[in-house]
């Protein structure tokens, strides 16, 4: 993977910086390097959140001079995150991000069209990002032509793991959940009521809270009846409340799929898809790579998300 090119108008080295951020972590490629950080959520978290997952990022590599210096490369910088979906919170990210990488070029947009360029490239398709979150769309080739709202882990978010954890947790806390699996999740986390509601309410990452139980429940799911319909409820409600949305004639729907719990999911989206006739066709767990080498094919040209 090449993350460095030279500028045939200037002469000058350039490095692409690419991050992918959800709302649990965020992934990022700088010199054909792989870094991880907590996860990024524009429309959730503060400047001075955002900023300090960004300064971890600088403590991780040791600070950023070496890169700004570098044979005077110029920097670019392409940042897709969730909650980047007005221009508003696209100029903040773009100006927390400029206070790292002063000079650089900054652009910023959602982890959306990331999902689309790392699933589809320059060709057509319908994405399913599945979570932390969920959200969907279809793609063009070049920009997003149609986009189901999400809701988020409140209105919707069906499909991803914090909707996943929600319902659970909804049930666990009535003492709906089956007594043997009660138990082994009380052992597993020991949280109280309290705990609970805590997180849910006053965490600054709510829907990351969430969706930290979605393995617990998918890897329960082989074995046990309540947690597999648990499972196959939420992916049906994602399908049925927001990909079907996009069928405009009739034949078969044909979706990528970006995320661990899509990923992890993949025969139970395989059944539900034959009952609606919809071909999960591509699966990519995490769109960093994928990403990286599209901007290594594009540099250094970025195309807007949406017209």
């Amino acid at each position: 993977m090449q993350s460095k090119s030279t500028d045939p108008g200037v002469g000058k080295t350039i490095m692409v910086i690419t991050a992918e951020s959800g709302a649990s972590k965020t992934d990022w490629i700088i010199d054909g390097k792989r870094f991880r950080t907590k996860g990024i959520n524009c429309s959730v978290m503060s400047a001075d959140d955002i900023a300090s997952v960004v300064a971890c990022l600088a403590d991780g590599i040791g600070g950023m001079e070496g890169i700004r210096q570098e044979n005077e490369s110029r920097i670019q910088v392409y940042f897709y995150g969730a909650g980047l979906v007005t221009e508003d919170q696209k100029k903040k990210m773009a100006g927390i991000l400029d206070g790292f990488f002063p000079g650089a070029e900054i652009k910023c947009d959602s982890d959306l069209l990331a999902a689309a360029r790392a699933l589809w490239g320059d060709s057509p398709g319908i994405v399913a990002i599945l979570g932390t979150g969920s959200n969907s769309c279809s793609y063009n080739g070049s920009y997003i032509t149609e986009n189901v709202r999400p809701g988020g882990y409140v209105l919707g978010d069906e499909g991803g793991g914090a909707a996943l954890g929600r319902m659970f947790l909804s049930d666990y806390i009535k003492d709906m959940v089956p007594s043997g699996l009660a138990e082994r999740f009380r052992e597993e986390y020991k949280l109280k009521y309290s705990d609970i509601v805590t997180s849910v309410y006053r965490s600054p990452n709510p829907a990351g809270f969430l969706a930290s139980f979605a393995p617990f429940i998918i890897d329960s799911a082989s074995g046990n009846e309540y947690s597999a319909n648990l499972v196959k409820a939420n992916l049906e409600a994602f399908v049925t409340r927001s990909l079907l949305r996009y069928r405009k004639e009739g034949g078969t729907l044909h979706a990528g799929v970006v995320g661990a719990v899509g990923t992890a999911c993949r025969q139970w989206l395989a059944d539900i898809g034959e009952k609606y006739d919809v071909d999960f066709c591509r699966f990519i767990t995490s769109p960093i790579e994928a990403l990286a080498e599209y901007h290594s094919r594009k540099n250094p040209i970025f195309a807007s998300a949406t017209k």
